[in-house]
């Protein structure tokens, strides 16, 4: 690319120090939809997932939109598992991120996470690059007591039906202690036109 027509770095967003609580959600159409889902698509959209890291060993993705190799999220593409999700997300997602008053919001990431019952997410940081111009936000849509969520020294439990954001370039990790899968829509989202 020419870099005297390339694009302006996007801005670094500010993170929550740990946990940014933005209140009560009504998941309750995505949830529907997400019982839905058979272990056979579970399986076959994990199989071809982009973030086959080792930290999530015993997690399951179902990846939507994603950043390739997480670098400027202007270059985020979809999957086309995307075309059927989108009209029930995208006006879920909007509503969660009406606080922080985006003139043109976009969403470079959107997936759903499905962490095993008994199972861990080792301590990471999600490094550079999109992570520092991206907000990542998480919403429970299944989970358990047992299951928290430790960014830093603070551990935390996600609760049913709220969304949150996280800082995800500290080190942070989940562990899921109970008897059920915890499944949380996970997306990022920045100000286009900042």
């Amino acid at each position: 690319m020419d870099n005297a027509h390339a694009e302006p770095p996007l801005p670094h967003v500010e993170k929550p120090q740990d946990f940014r609580d933005l209140g009560p959600v009504d998941i309750s159409s995505v949830w529907a939809q997400v019982q839905r889902l058979s272990e056979q698509v579970w399986n076959l959209e994990n199989d071809v997932k982009e973030n086959k890291f080792s930290v999530f060993h015993h997690t399951r993705h179902i990846v939507f939109r994603f950043t390739p190799s997480n670098r400027d999220p202007r270059e985020a593409y979809s999957n086309p598992i995307w075309t059927v999700w989108k009209p029930l997300l995208r006006p879920l997602m909007e509503k969660i991120v009406e606080p922080y008053g985006h003139k043109a919001c976009a969403f470079p990431k959107v997936m759903l996470a499905r962490l095993a019952a008994g199972a861990v997410i080792d301590r990471h940081t999600d490094g550079a690059g999109s992570n520092l111009v991206t907000h990542k936000m998480h919403v429970p849509l299944q989970t358990n007591p047992d299951a928290v969520f430790h960014i830093g020294a603070v551990t935390r439990h996600l609760e049913l039906g709220r969304a949150y954001e996280v800082n995800n370039i500290v080190s942070h990790g989940v562990v899921n202690g109970g008897t059920e899968d915890r499944i949380h829509l996970i997306f990022e989202h920045y100000d286009a036109k900042p």
